[in-house]
Parts: structure tokens; C-alpha cells; sequence
């Protein structure tokens, strides 16, 4: 059995980890209760810009290389989205986009990418890995899911929220994979 003190991760990170866990819960209940239309593109890249500023400040000498994993994910993202669009799986409402992916995207793939890769820890840790994988697989699906009650997504065909979840689970594996192995922050 394994016991919360012997739990093999960083106390700060974990906590860090947890901090996000709240705030997209937050964000989700926002999006659940109240319908703000457009404005939740801009509630959500505004978030990604803050979590930016937070991290790079805290860590400049890292941030470089940060940027490169905020590329790889906008492009991923950018590459992944517009390919489902074309082959009739989904579309979005944004009054700024190229292809299927609004310009709020872009940027919340790149900055929010960045701040992802500069709040990992430092050293690979496959719990905390682990657990950042589902947390964003399911925050990542969950807020599909608002976008489209808040009338901002839409899924076509046999696309569905499990495969939404899915979807993100090998993203954000992949992620990890980029982080660690190729660009190593």
C-alpha cells in the first residue's frame, strides 16, 4: 500500500498540479452555469496568457526551450484539429479562425503549452506524469463538452466525449514525450 508520505512526488509540483485541478474546475463551472458565448475563447486564452507569466517568471533560464514544446503543441493541435474538420468530425464558432482552429486556440496551444512544459517538473517523474496525463485528458474533454453547450463546438459523425478524452490522453502523452525525450526543459 502506499501511503500519502511515501507518495514519490514533489510536494510543490503536486501542489501546483492541484492549484490547475481547482482552477479548471472553476472555469468549468463558469461554463456550465453561465453562458458567455464568444467571450469563453477569450476567458480561455487570457487564462493561458496569466499561466505564461506566472511560469516564465518563475523560471526565465528554462523558457527558451519551453517554447519550443508551446510550437510543437500549437502545430500538433493546429495539424490534429483542421484534419478531424476535414473529414467531417467537428467544427467550431469563433469569429477568428484558420481552418476550424480559432485564432484563441493558436495562442492557447502556444502559451499555454509553454506554461505547461515550464511547471513539469524538471527531472521525469511518472506519477506526477501520470496524473497530469488524466487531468488534462479530462479537463481537455470536459471542456469540449462546455464549449459545445455554450454553442462554440460541435461534433459530427461518430465523434463523442470519450474519444475527446482519449484524444487528449495520447496528446498530452505524446507531450510528455517531447517535453522529456526531445526538447528536455
Amino acid at each position: 500500500m502506499l501511503s500519502m508520505d511515501k507518495f514519490p512526488i514533489n510536494t510543490k509540483e503536486f501542489r501546483k498540479l492541484m492549484m490547475l485541478t481547482v482552477f479548471f474546475a472553476a472555469l468549468g463551472a463558469l461554463f456550465y452555469f453561465v453562458h458567455v458565448g464568444q467571450l469563453a475563447w477569450t476567458i480561455l486564452i487570457v487564462s493561458a496568457l496569466v499561466w505564461f507569466v506566472i511560469e516564465a517568471q518563475n523560471d526565465r533560464k528554462r523558457l527558451s526551450r519551453a517554447l519550443e514544446v508551446g510550437v510543437f503543441l500549437f502545430l500538433f493541435d493546429f495539424a490534429f484539429e483542421n484534419s478531424g474538420w476535414l473529414l467531417g468530425l467537428w467544427h467550431t464558432v469563433s469569429a477568428y479562425a484558420i481552418g476550424v482552429v480559432p485564432l484563441e486556440v493558436i495562442g492557447i496551444c502556444f502559451f499555454g503549452g509553454t506554461a505547461w512544459a515550464l511547471y513539469l517538473p524538471k527531472k521525469f517523474n511518472l506519477w506526477h506524469s501520470a496524473i497530469d496525463c488524466l487531468v488534462f485528458a479530462l479537463f481537455g474533454s470536459l471542456g469540449e463538452w462546455l464549449l459545445i453547450h455554450q454553442g462554440l463546438f460541435y461534433y459530427n459523425l461518430w465523434w463523442s466525449t470519450p474519444l475527446a478524452f482519449l484524444a487528449y490522453l495520447g496528446t498530452w502523452i505524446i507531450l510528455h514525450f517531447v517535453k522529456y525525450r526531445i526538447v528536455k526543459v
